[in-house]
C-alpha cells in the first residue's frame, strides 16, 4: 500500500512539473493546465484563477479545504499553509501529547481566496483564513482569520488599511497603471 502511494505521489510531482514548464511558454495556457491539475487533487476551484505563480506552494495535506475563486491571483512565493502543529508541541509541553512519536496532533483548516482577489508576492496564508472578494494582500503579508471584501491588506500580522474599490477609483482618475501590450 506505501508503495502505490509512493508512486502515486511521484506522479503528481512529476505531471506537476511538466505543467510549470509551460508557464514560460504561455502563461494562459499553463493557468488552465494547472487548474485543471490542483483539481484533479481535490482544489475546490470556481471558475478560473487569473494567475498561479509556479512558485506557489499550496499544502499538501489536503487540497480539498482550500478555495480559489474566479480570477484570483496568487503571486510569486506565496505559502497557502492549512496545517499547524503547534498544539503538538503545546500539548508535549504540558505531558498531553499522544504516546506515538511518529504521529503529532495538528490543526487543519481550511483556505479561502474569494473572486477577483490578489495575493501579494511571498505572502503567507495561516490556516482557517478567509479572504472575501476583491481583496488585495500586500508583498510580504502574514495573513489569517477573515478579511472583508473589499479590502487591501498589509503587514505582519496583516490589517486592512484602505478599500480596493476607491482606491482603484483614484488610481483610475489619475491613470497611475498601464495595460501591458
Amino acid at each position: 500500500m506505501k508503495v502505490v502511494r509512493f508512486i502515486k505521489k511521484i506522479l503528481k510531482v512529476t505531471e506537476r512539473g511538466y505543467i510549470k514548464q509551460l508557464a514560460h511558454i504561455d502563461s494562459n495556457l499553463y493557468t488552465r493546465q494547472y487548474t485543471n491539475h490542483l483539481k484533479k487533487y481535490g482544489m475546490d476551484i470556481e471558475g478560473l484563477p487569473r494567475y498561479i505563480a509556479t512558485t506557489a506552494m499550496f499544502d499538501g495535506n489536503d487540497y480539498s479545504i482550500i478555495h480559489l475563486g474566479k480570477g484570483c491571483v496568487v503571486s510569486s512565493e506565496v505559502q497557502l499553509l492549512t496545517h499547524d502543529y503547534s498544539i503538538a508541541r503545546g500539548l508535549q509541553a504540558i505531558g498531553k501529547n499522544n504516546s506515538d512519536p511518529f504521529r503529532d496532533e495538528l490543526f487543519l483548516k481550511g483556505i479561502h481566496i474569494g473572486a477577483n482577489s490578489f495575493v501579494g508576492a511571498r505572502s503567507t496564508l495561516l490556516p482557517g483564513t478567509h479572504i472575501g472578494d476583491n481583496v488585495i494582500i500586500g508583498a510580504c503579508s502574514v495573513v489569517k482569520g477573515n478579511i472583508p471584501d473589499d479590502s487591501i491588506v498589509v503587514g505582519n500580522p496583516a490589517r486592512v488599511i484602505a478599500n480596493t474599490k476607491e482606491w482603484a477609483e483614484k488610481k483610475f482618475s489619475e491613470h497611475d497603471y498601464f495595460i501591458e501590450g
